[in-house]
C-alpha cells in the first residue's frame, strides 16, 4: 500500500490541511525529510479504517497514537492489525504505532473519530503557517460533551493542541520544523578548474549536496553515481554497475558520502558501505591516481557507548586505509557531527555544527 501525490492533494482539501511538506518537492527539499511525506491523520484514518473492518461491532474508547518516523509520498507501507495495537511499518520497521480500548457495542462513533482528526490536521497543519510534524495524539471517549480548541506553547519549537468535539477529546504534541542551513556560493574564476572532475558518491546526502555546490561554483565538473546506495542484497549487480561506471571515466577527485542512518545503539553492519564498498572503488580508481576524500568521525577519540558499532567501524577502515593506500591517495577526514538531515530529532533541532565547516576540509583535499 501506498499514498501518491495525487492522494495527498486530495486528503489536502477534506481536511483543509495547507501544510506544503505534503504537496511541494521543492518547499519539503528545504527541510530534513527534503522530499513530500503523507499526512499523518491520513495514515491513522486508514490504519482506523483497517482496525474497524476487522473488529466491525467494537467501539473505540481510547487511542495512544505514536509517530515514530515520516512516512514518505509513494513509500511503500503494511497495515498490521491486533486487538488493542496497529503498526504501520516501511520495510519492517514501524513508521506509527497505535494502542486502543474499544469495546463490544452497537453504537458507531466513527464518523465523529474521523471528524476529530481531520480537525487536528487541518488546526495543525495550517499553526503559524509554517510546516509541522505531530509527535503523539491521545484521543479519549469525551464525557464532558464540550466543544473546544487551545494550543500552548510548551518549548521553542514544540507545541500542544488540546481539541473537543461533542463525543471525544484529543490532546496532541507537535513540532514546528526547521529549515536547514543554506549557503550560497558565489561563482569564482572558472578556468583554472574547468577540466578538473569530481565524483561523489551520496547523491541525495546533505554533504554531498554541500560540497558539489561550493566545487561547482569554483569551476570543477560534478558528477554523482547514479546508483547512489548500495544493499548485500543486490551487491553482485551493483557491483557489476560500479565498476563499470568507473571504468568508463577517469575522476581527479572523489568524495565517499554514502552511509546508512546512524542510529544509537542498534547493531548495524557499517562495514559493508563503510568498507567493503569503498575497496572496490578504491581498487578500481588507484591506477589513475583519484584522490579520494574519505569522512571518517572525531567520535572516534571517544568512549560514547552509544554508537559503538558505528565508532568501531570507521576504526577498521582507517586501519585499512593506512595498511593499504601506499600511494597515499586517500585523505582521512574526521569530521564532528553536523548539522544534516541525518542529525535532525523530531524535536524540531538539528545536533552538531554547522555543515559550511566542511568548505575548510574540502579546501585543504583539493589544494
Amino acid at each position: 500500500m501506498k499514498i501518491n501525490s495525487k492522494a495527498n492533494l486530495h486528503f489536502s482539501r477534506l481536511s483543509k490541511d495547507k501544510n506544503k511538506i505534503h504537496l511541494s518537492e521543492r518547499y519539503a527539499e528545504n527541510y530534513f525529510i527534503k522530499k513530500t511525506i503523507t499526512h499523518g491523520a491520513n495514515l491513522v484514518l486508514k490504519m482506523l479504517s483497517a482496525y474497524l473492518k476487522k473488529y466491525n461491532n467494537k467501539e473505540i474508547k481510547k487511542i495512544d497514537i505514536n509517530f515514530l518516523k515520516p512516512t514518505y509520498t509513494n513509500q511503500e507501507f503494511e497495515i498490521l492489525v491486533k486487538a488493542n495495537s496497529i503498526f504501520l511499518k516501511v520495510d519492517k520497521v514501524k513508521n506509527v504505532e497505535i494502542y486502543l480500548k474499544a469495546k463490544k457495542t452497537n453504537l458507531n462513533h466513527s464518523i465523529a473519530l474521523k471528524k476529530l482528526i481531520l480537525n487536528i490536521s487541518r488546526i495543525i497543519g495550517n499553526h503559524k503557517a509554517k510546516p509541522s510534524l505531530i509527535l503523539k495524539t491521545n484521543i479519549l471517549k469525551n464525557h464532558t460533551r464540550k466543544s473546544k480548541a487551545k494550543i500552548t506553547k510548551i518549548k521553542k519549537n514544540i507545541f500542544n493542541l488540546k481539541l473537543s468535539n461533542f463525543t471525544y477529546t484529543s490532546d496532541t504534541l507537535f513540532v514546528k520544523l526547521v529549515k536547514k542551513e543554506k549557503e550560497r556560493f558565489i561563482k569564482q574564476n572558472r578556468r583554472a578548474k574547468l577540466n578538473k572532475k569530481v565524483l561523489i558518491f551520496g547523491k541525495n546526502s546533505d554533504l554531498g549536496i554541500y560540497t558539489s555546490n561550493y566545487l561547482k561554483s569554483l569551476g570543477y565538473q560534478i558528477y554523482f553515481f547514479p546508483n547512489y546506495y548500495f544493499t548485500k542484497k543486490n551487491f553482485n549487480t551493483d557491483k557489476i554497475k560500479l565498476e563499470k561506471f568507473l571504468g568508463s571515466k577517469i575522476f581527479d577527485y572523489i568524495f565517499y558520502f554514502i552511509s546508512p542512518k546512524i542510529e544509537p545503539y542498534k547493531k548495524i553492519n557499517y562495514n559493508f558501505l563503510y568498507l567493503d564498498i569503498f575497496k572496490i572503488i578504491y581498487n578500481k580508481v588507484k591506477f589513475f591516481r583519484t584522490k579520494i576524500f574519505y569522512p571518517s568521525s572525531d567520535f572516534i577519540n571517544s568512549k560514547n557507548l552509544v554508537f559503538t558499532n558505528y565508532i568501531n567501524s570507521k576504526k577498521k577502515a582507517e586501519n585499512w586505509i593506512l595498511k593499504n593506500d601506499s600511494n597515499g591517495l586517500i585523505k582521512i577526514f574526521r569530521l564532528p557531527q553536523l548539522q544534516s538531515s541525518q542529525t535532525y530529532n523530531l524535536f524540531g533541532f538539528y545536533d552538531g555544527l554547522k555543515i559550511s565547516i566542511l568548505k575548510r576540509k574540502i579546501n585543504t583535499f583539493i589544494k
